[in-house]
């Protein structure tokens, strides 16, 4: 009874061993997605396998589920839950992910507002892989500055002293603060206030046109009406007259020792920071100064 029972355990371990498989799989060490949490096909993360396809594609889901590295351990226990039978390899014994746009901006403008957007493979590439061993090195000769750029991606691994050139393209873009409108604000309103903006972040390609602070906005009107969520631009702005010619301004007259305010005429109508000449009432005196708001003129002694 003992010899067929022993049998019968040869037999069924046997049987197992027939029916399980083993197979490997060499992922790429490193891999550059385009775009954030891009989904991947198991082309972009896998070099070279002889497993079955619903294996590959079980790994693929895993890896564009991840961020940052991924242990080939992790897996090989999350392959085996729907593949129990077969024995799977898996090199090397870490994949990292990558974002193309970071590791350019790291290597090109890292510790500027600079951004590398809606990159593109001049080679028809969706993602870049990387064998154990290579190295990527960005080059760009124009990338101090906006707009669209042509990159050299150099990959080279000097132990088997080989090389490989990609070409991208990539928009260079400002990250800025801005101000955008609470609600739509009519050109017909006098002034603005700092209420009628909240501040956010955008990518620009001519940040010097945007409004980066409120501090002086109630000195503007609109000159056409902003609709609301928009970002404001200084061509949106038309400064308005805070002295008007023949209005009574006060006037503060300033030093290290004196600080005297009385009321004089201005000879004409001015904006903020413009410097004017007013007439002092009681004296016929004309003295100039500068428009600091409404109504209000200081002179620098």
């Amino acid at each position: 009874m003992k010899k067929v029972f022993s049998l019968i355990l040869v037999l069924i371990s046997l049987r197992a061993a027939a029916e399980s498989q083993t197979c490997g799989v060499q992922l790429f060490s490193k891999v550059y997605r385009l775009e954030n949490n891009q989904a991947l096909n198991s082309s972009d993360i896998i070099q070279a396998s002889d497993c079955d396809s619903l294996v590959l594609n079980k790994i693929s889901q895993l890896v564009s589920g991840s961020n940052g590295t991924i242990s080939a351990e992790l897996l090989k226990r999350e392959v085996a839950k729907d593949f129990n039978n077969i024995n799977l390899e898996i090199s090397p014994r870490k994949t990292a992910l990558l974002d193309l746009n970071n590791s350019m901006r790291e290597q090109l403008t890292g510790g500027t507002n600079l951004y590398f957007l809606d990159t593109k493979s001049l080679n028809g590439l969706r993602t870049v892989g990387l064998v154990e061993g290579e190295q990527l090195k960005v080059n760009c000769e124009s990338c101090s500055t906006f707009g669209e750029k042509n990159l050299k991606l150099d990959i080279s691994n000097p132990i088997a002293n080989t090389t490989r050139t990609l070409w991208f393209s990539s928009k260079i873009m400002a990250k800025i603060k801005v101000f955008k409108a609470r609600r739509s604000i009519s050109f017909q309103q006098k002034h603005l206030e700092a209420d009628d903006f909240y501040a956010d972040e955008i990518y620009s390609l001519s940040p010097d046109n945007v409004v980066t602070s409120l501090e002086n906005i109630h000195f503007y009107k609109s000159n056409k009406t902003i609709i609301q969520g928009a970002v404001v631009s200084n061509m949106d702005l038309q400064a308005v007259n805070l002295v008007n010619f023949g209005t009574p301004v006060s006037v503060t007259l300033k030093n290290a020792n004196i600080n005297l305010s009385r009321k004089a005429i201005p000879n004409r109508s001015a904006l903020f920071g413009e410097t004017i000449e007013l007439k002092n009432p009681s004296n016929n005196k004309v003295i100039s100064g500068k428009v600091v708001d409404y109504n209000k003129v200081v002179i620098e002694l």
